[in-house]
């Protein structure tokens, strides 16, 4: 087996440089209890019948499949919540939307129509065979494959180094112009939503000075009453209800609204919206774990606008959860400073950030 990966290896030397990279900076072990060939911590295991079955082209093609699944970093950038088997159906399909693989089951076509489901990322993918739920679950196909899969940071990184020195010396060999621009992409700072929603309370943080006996007086010690900063802040929070955006991801963003409670602010008030305000304002005084949704129509963000600014003296902030398809807002630039657009996912994000970032501060949740 060595020797036959030694050939191969030799082959890639002047051919594939990057993949020869990602090859070697994995250890290749023996395992017989698995059935085939899988990735991840730092290694690629494999059944030696199995391997020994296969001709030369067909070894190598299977190396390349697993290589190119390490540099898209699918076995490092994996939730434990993540079911294994549309985890790995996701990256399959991933790899074939990248490169043209001839004997790896699994492409977009297969699953949905239409060209907007063509050279997703993972995430993409993975979210959108969640919605199709049992219907894609034929086999356990994916439990044994996905077994070394976890969210390695070193690892990942360790990935990430190897197309910035690609990048550097332009030796991408075989790998196509839509594969490459991904690897790229990956290199991009990702957005820490929680981060852009801890910046945004601090921004938009307001407080009342009330008097208190627990807290002296620093300039008249106990003659006086002292005084402490009593936060007041009131942030209006819309959610885009419209048919487009699934309730997985509107019960996502919940729980991600829920979290501005452990950064101090004690209330929050849930508007939803589609074509138009739907209904009254929620008051959230603590974490909810379920929130009735009503609408499902179209979108319209001018009438959430509208909303916030005639009622302006009652919010110090507004976020909106979206996936961007409406027609652009009117936004006064003094009204932009205090909104906050989180996409329900990367995809929508990169597709809207241009005018987002013009009408407010934008990020993305996943």
């Amino acid at each position: 087996m060595e020797e036959r990966v030694r050939e191969i290896t030799g082959r890639w030397y002047m051919r594939e440089p990057l993949l020869l990279m990602t090859l070697l900076s994995h250890r290749l072990e023996a395992n017989d209890k698995i059935t085939s060939l899988r990735s991840g911590k730092g290694c690629i295991e494999y059944n030696p019948a199995y391997m020994e079955g296969l001709s030369g082209d067909e070894l190598e093609a299977k190396l390349k499949i697993e290589t190119f699944r390490l540099l898209l970093r699918h076995p490092y950038r994996h939730a434990k919540r993540n079911d294994p088997v549309l985890s790995y159906l996701a990256s399959n399909i991933t790899l074939n939307e990248c490169y043209a693989f001839t004997d790896l089951p699994h492409r977009a076509a297969d699953y949905w129509e239409g060209e907007e489901y063509r050279k997703q990322n993972f995430e993409f993918y993975y979210r959108e065979l969640k919605k199709i739920g049992e219907d894609t679950r034929n086999n356990d196909e994916g439990e044994e494959e996905t077994e070394l899969w976890d969210d390695d940071d070193y690892m990942d990184q360790k990935m990430k180094g190897l197309v910035t020195q690609a990048v550097q010396s332009k030796a991408w060999g075989s790998l196509s112009g839509a594969l490459v621009e991904t690897l790229i992409a990956g290199l991009r700072p990702v957005i820490d939503y929680r981060k852009v929603l801890r910046g945004f309370r601090a921004m938009v943080l307001s407080s009342d000075k009330i008097l208190t006996r627990t807290k002296q007086s620093r300039r008249y010690s106990s003659i006086y009453l002292g005084r402490k900063n009593q936060f007041t802040t009131r942030l209006l929070i819309g959610v885009d209800v419209s048919g487009s955006i699934s309730t997985e991801e509107i019960d996502l963003f919940y729980s991600a609204v829920n979290r501005f409670f452990r950064y101090g602010v004690i209330a929050l008030e849930l508007l939803q919206f589609d074509t138009a305000i739907k209904g009254e304002p929620a008051l959230m005084k603590k974490a909810r774990k379920t929130i009735e949704v009503t609408g499902r129509g179209g979108t319209d963000f001018q009438s959430l606008i509208n909303y916030f600014t005639e009622h302006a003296k009652q919010y110090d902030g507004l976020i909106i959860f979206t996936d961007g398809f409406a027609t652009i807002p009117k936004v006064s630039r003094g009204t932009a400073r205090k909104i906050l657009w989180i996409c329900n996912n990367k995809a929508n994000y990169e597709r809207h950030q241009g005018w987002m970032k013009v009408q407010g501060r934008c990020c993305w949740i996943e």
